[in-house]
């Protein structure tokens, strides 16, 4: 039998019971959604946390969030088919997938973030091309395109395989292959040489996208803690750590449950590429919190000082004990195959010393000004976290859980860059307001997160994820 007669390998048979479990409690937090997007429709968005001085909350955090990991996926994709590196061959198509479903939920949360969906039509009819928010348009319309060209195109020989084969959903590859059914080696070589080209135009558009998205609040120069150079080049270095980490978790849940026949050596390529990726995310966040704190400017002080010491301080420690430095360590950890004996004794005296470091600049109770108090509540609930996911369990599961916290963690930055500086006054010692997000909000958010993996859910069924040798 020729080799194009074989199908590719896609989930078949029923759902399982865990599977239909899954699917159910989706469709239940997608219910709720609708039902609070019903509310919201008819009643505006008074039924949100969003007031005066927080216009933004969020929808656009999660917004700026799902922009960012879309990076992930076209980065991986193009380093396999641009430049040649077979390591992540097998999980391009899952993420060229993620990237896509990433896409989509963020423009989800931009039509929830309106309040009136029509009119979106007001942008398109009466933008200006002085505007950021048309150039984030145009970018995120174009990448779009661009990454469900990519999936096509990368998965199209094993569609018309599928849509060949006696599989009861051959009637809808049939549909996807779009009435191509050409398997020679002249059309699969042709198909090879536009994937190489969609993978450089992909990672420009990546790198464009970030950088657009970045500029809807880096050129508002009445706003300290958006205002400045640092943030487009930042937004690309989290977009890609952030979408790297996404992309190990469901590597690792496409292994571990879906039973996909992923390479092993991807799972800890990916590993290997967000441990490189985090210090470089560090640095860019050191250097912009060295540069407003030297300068010691009133307006972006009080913004920092919000953001650091304020209210919403645990999001910032927190993001930075437990989405950087703790994933960080189970990684370095896992990856170099670090004994436990050793692994757990020097994180419980790495937490004991900054404990105690915190303890000496003075020790604050949550809600006082002062850094130091919430550096020690964070020290003393990673460190039993860590000796937890250091003890003795799977190398993947270690790696896909460190990926979780570093997806949290950029969440959390993500709030850190958009709630404050609307928070702050540029001219006045004190806050001005306080935004917390309401029931209608987070059911919606919920809701939109169903949709995601809803969509994850089904394409993983109906879709070859996995390529055809």
């Amino acid at each position: 039998m020729h080799d194009e007669a074989r199908p590719p390998l896609i989930l078949s048979g029923p759902f399982a019971w865990k599977e239909v479990a899954v699917l159910g409690a989706m469709g239940v937090l997608l219910a709720v959604g609708l039902v609070a997007y019903a509310q919201q429709l008819t009643t505006g968005l008074g039924v949100t946390g969003l007031n005066t001085p927080a216009y933004w909350g969020l929808y656009i955090v999660n917004f700026v969030f799902f922009i960012g990991l879309s990076a992930g996926g076209i980065i991986v994709a193009s380093l396999v088919h641009a430049f040649g590196i077979r390591e992540f061959r097998s999980v391009a198509r899952i993420a060229e997938l993620m990237a896509i479903s990433c896409l989509v939920l963020a423009m989800m949360f931009i039509l929830l973030d309106l309040g009136r969906p029509d009119r979106m039509l007001f942008l398109l009819r009466h933008g200006r091309p002085q505007s950021p928010l048309v150039w984030d348009v145009t970018v995120v319309n174009s990448y779009l395109l661009i990454g469900l060209t990519y999936a096509y195109f990368g998965m199209r020989a094993d569609l018309v395989r599928a849509a060949a084969s006696p599989s009861r959903r051959r009637w809808l590859h049939r549909i996807l292959t779009l009435g191509y059914t050409d398997l020679s080696p002249r059309a699969l070589a042709r198909d090879h040489r536009l994937l190489r080209a969609l993978a450089v135009v992909g990672l420009f558009a990546a790198v464009a996208l970030h950088t657009v998205t970045a500029w809807i609040l880096g050129l508002v120069k009445a706003r300290p803690g958006w205002h400045g150079a640092i943030i487009a080049p930042l937004f690309i270095v989290s977009a890609t750590v952030s979408g790297v980490a996404l992309l190990l978790v469901s590597v690792v849940f496409c292994r571990r449950v879906l039973g996909l026949p992923l390479e092993p050596r991807a799972v800890r390529g990916l590993g290997t590429l967000l441990t490189a990726t985090i210090p470089i995310l560090g640095y860019f966040l050191f250097a912009e919190l060295l540069t407003v704190m030297y300068a010691g400017e009133p307006a972006a002080m009080q913004v920092f000082n919000e953001m650091m010491f304020g209210r919403y301080a645990p999001v910032f420690w927190g993001n930075l004990v437990l989405g950087l430095l703790v994933p960080l360590a189970i990684l370095g950890a896992t990856l170099l195959d670090v004994s436990r004996r050793i692994a757990v004794p020097a994180v419980l005296l790495s937490s004991a010393a900054l404990a105690a470091g915190a303890a000496a600049l003075g020790l604050r109770v949550p809600g006082v000004e002062g850094a130091p108090g919430y550096v020690l509540i964070w020290a003393v609930i990673a460190a039993p976290v860590l000796v937890v996911l250091l003890a003795p369990m799977g190398t993947e599961t270690r790696l896909g859980v460190a990926g979780a916290l570093v997806v949290l963690g950029v969440l959390a930055e993500r709030w850190n860059i958009v709630i404050p500086p609307l928070i702050g006054h540029a001219h006045l010692p004190y806050p001005r307001g306080f935004y917390a997000p309401s029931g209608t909000e987070l059911a919606l958010v919920l809701g939109v997160y169903a949709v995601g993996g809803l969509l994850f859910a089904f394409s993983a069924r109906f879709l070859p994820l996995v390529e055809h040798e």
